[in-house]
């Protein structure tokens, strides 16, 4: 169970546990996509993993230039229509932010995970890891984290409490998101007279 500093349910946490992947073999993963719809990455945020490739469709009828600045993966799509040529590969874990260079309010996440358990909390702050073997810690991210957009939280099991249903408690301090403007947000709609 994941609450912000009022104690409120925060949804759409990240909650990766950290096991050994060490071993694990190297598996084709599925294609997934970011489209870009009314000036919005639809969906706002994945999960995918270590390895794994996502497309960017642009099913505006505008050009968007997507980039990412992030430690775990520097990329630029320039000016775009329809479909890039590629999808971009993903081989670092972290988290991705996203921007287009044209549309400043447009922002989105990539979490890549280490772990194919990695989960993400509902509408009541809930979320339920299964696992083969026994965990001691696990990650976890969210967007509006006072830490900033790129950090991640280490939590060892052993330190968090339980509530009253028996769940592990997990507190995230968050902030307003910024507001962020686009250039004909800036200037307004031009008048016809």
């Amino acid at each position: 169970m994941v609450v912000d500093q009022q104690g409120l349910p925060l949804s759409d946490t990240v909650i990766e546990p950290l096991v050994d992947v060490s071993k694990k073999p190297h598996k084709s993963l599925p294609l997934t996509s970011i489209d870009q719809v009314n000036k919005q990455f639809t969906p706002q945020q994945i999960i995918i993993q270590k390895g794994q490739s996502v497309e960017f469709p642009n099913s505006d009828n505008i050009r968007h230039h997507v980039y990412s600045f992030s430690k775990a993966k520097v990329f630029e799509l320039k000016l775009y229509a329809n479909k890039p040529e590629a999808p971009i590969t993903f081989n670092e874990a972290g988290v991705v932010v996203l921007g287009c260079n044209i549309h400043d309010s447009m922002i989105g996440y990539i979490y890549v995970a280490d772990s194919n358990q990695t989960v993400v909390t509902d509408d009541n702050g809930s979320a339920e890891i299964i696992v083969d073997k026994p965990i001691k810690a696990v990650r976890v991210w969210h967007a509006q984290q006072a830490d900033g957009a790129e950090s991640q939280q280490i939590l060892t099991l052993d330190t968090l409490s339980h509530n009253t249903r028996g769940q592990l408690m997990i507190k995230v301090t968050t902030v307003d998101p910024l507001p962020r403007n686009s250039f004909e947000d800036v200037f307004g709609v031009v008048s016809p007279d």
